[in-house]
Parts: structure tokens; C-alpha cells; sequence
């Protein structure tokens, strides 16, 4: 279900009165919050994911989440905060349901670590995520896909010998040379400590 963009509307009630009407079902008050927060909310998803589409989907999902669970909004906080906050966590279990699986590979080596700073080890994330991305591209071709399908699309390894028509063994090799080499690159252009740290921070807030 998408929720269509509306015209701007011609006056704004206080996030007060808007928070009192939505708790009683007010469609007219949705569609002003939706209208007022559309762009704030937008803007923070595209600046963690760095996807249009995936932001889009993020801002969706969180006002349809508002709708749902209007009854147990507080009239006395700021709605546009409340949004704020939700969209931050939901773009943040995003990246880390994206990263949970490296995490798991790479995690062997490095000691259990806890940092404070999630804002900073956020941003670091992203940068890491690059990082990879460019490592990603440096492999053959069927051993990129075989990693992402291993790492990014949780499937096992007979799984995806049967999809790229291969055997269980090629698929726990050129996984193993994809590992390897990942691992090395990270730790040469991204600091691995400090990437598995960041993860690490991400994973545990």
C-alpha cells in the first residue's frame, strides 16, 4: 500500500492539534502531518541509505507505522521528533540487517568491543560499506555473486549451486577466495579493526 503525495495544504493546525485529531482517526490530519514531514523524513533516509527507492520505502513504512499506532501518541512531544527518531532507527536496523551477515565473518579476529558514539560509528559504517562495495567489484564476476548471495541474501551453499548451476564444492571455494580477499582489502583501505568496531556498535544499538 503506498500513500499518495498530496498538495500542499493551505494552512497548518499545531503539532498538538494534529496529534489530538490522528489519535481519533482524523484522515485530513494524517495527510498534513504526511505532507509536512514527507520531505524532513525523506531526506534522512536518503542521506543513511543512499538509495531513492529504499528511502522511499522507509518513509512509507514509517507513516503507515504512525497510522497504525496512533492511539499511543503523546499530544505532549513533538510529533515531527517522534518521526525523526523512528525514522532513524528504521534506516539503521536496515543497515544492519544489510551488514548483520559480514559482521559474522569478519568478527572472528576482533575482540568484543563497545563504543558510545552510534551517530559516529554510523557515518563510519557508511563509509566502510563503500569501502566494500569497491572490494566487491575487484572479484571475478561469478565470485562476487557468489559471495553476495552467500552474505547479503542469506542463502547456503547448496542453494546457490543449484542456482548458478554448480557444484556445492566451487561454491565453498570461491566463497572462501571471496572471504580471503575481502578481509585483506578491508584491512588495507578501511582499517579492519576499526570497520569491525563500527559494526560491532551498530549491531549491538
Amino acid at each position: 500500500m503506498r500513500i499518495r503525495r498530496l498538495p500542499t495544504p493551505l494552512h497548518q493546525d499545531s503539532e498538538t492539534d494534529l496529534t489530538l485529531r490522528l489519535k481519533t482517526g482524523d484522515e485530513k490530519a494524517f495527510e498534513e502531518i504526511f505532507l509536512r514531514y514527507y520531505k524532513h523524513l525523506y531526506s534522512i533516509g536518503l542521506k543513511f541509505l543512499k538509495n531513492p527507492d529504499l528511502a522511499e520505502d522507509a518513509v512509507q513504512d514509517i507513516f503507515l507505522k504512525l497510522w497504525d499506532h496512533r492511539d499511543a501518541l503523546n499530544e505532549a512531544y513533538s510529533i515531527k521528533n517522534f518521526l525523526s527518531v523512528a525514522m532513524k532507527n528504521h534506516v539503521l536496523n536496515v543497515i544492519r540487517d544489510h551488514h548483520a551477515a559480514i559482521w559474522e565473518y569478519f568478527s572472528a579476529d576482533s575482540e568484543e568491543l563497545i563504543g558510545e558514539d552510534t551517530t559516529s560509528n554510523t557515518y563510519q559504517l557508511q563509509e566502510y560499506g563503500a569501502i566494500l562495495e569497491q572490494g566487491l567489484k575487484q572479484l571475478p564476476p561469478q565470485r562476487e555473486k557468489i559471495f553476495r548471495l552467500r552474505v547479503f541474501s542469506g542463502m547456503n551453499n547448496e542453494q546457490i549451486a543449484q542456482q548458478l548451476s554448480i557444484s556445492v564444492n566451487t561454491v565453498k571455494f570461491q566463497f572462501s577466495q571471496a572471504t580471503k580477499f575481502i578481509k585483506d582489502y578491508l584491512g588495507k583501505h578501511a582499517d579492519l579493526e576499526n570497520a569491525l568496531l563500527s559494526l560491532c556498535c551498530l549491531l549491538l544499538f
